[in-house]
């Protein structure tokens, strides 16, 4: 009964550290997501900051140059890239992080909802181990405590008759 009782308590335990390193997994991914999705965004950003100045902005202005005044054509190629950034910036989510959650996670979770109700089932799930590994460890307590009262009172009992026979 012993070796049952502390086999339950160690399969509780165990499930109960799973538990915990799931939601520690999918915190870290939601972290690195984060981070790896900022920097993207930055990324892209500079990137359309120096093509704007390189590439394509010379080359526009210099094809519009030719039908209007250099400083419109400079202004409609600087609008283009403008919208390029504003657009990087409105579709992060779709565009940098969820890539990286569903890379992150081996494709079972796709946007950061998903990774966010995954953790929370996680956390779910560690809370009830937690509540059945403490409903283990204290029915144990409790069955050692009476064993241990049901000993002293024989013992009390059997000291008592030793004594009332040394007595007589």
């Amino acid at each position: 009964m012993d070796n049952e009782l502390f086999a339950t308590i160690r399969t509780e335990a165990t499930q109960y550290g799973q538990a915990i390193g799931k939601v520690g997994k999918l915190r870290l991914v939601g972290i690195v997501s984060r981070v790896l999705g900022l920097f993207l965004l930055l990324l892209t950003v500079v990137l359309c900051v120096l093509a704007l100045f390189t590439f394509g902005a010379v080359a526009l202005i210099d094809i519009l140059g030719a039908y209007m005044p250099l400083w419109g054509a400079s202004l409609i190629v600087g609008s283009l890239y403008i919208v390029i950034i504003v657009v990087a910036i409105a579709c992060r989510r779709p565009l940098f992080v969820h890539p990286f959650i569903a890379l992150l996670t081996k494709q079972a979770i796709h946007t950061q909802r998903e990774l966010d109700l995954e953790t929370l089932k996680a956390s779910q799930e560690i809370e009830l181990q937690n509540v059945r590994l403490e409903t283990k460890v204290d029915n144990a307590t409790r069955e050692i405590n009476f064993y241990v009262t049901i000993i002293r009172r024989v013992w009390n009992w059997l000291t008592t008759l030793r004594q009332n026979r040394h007595a007589h």
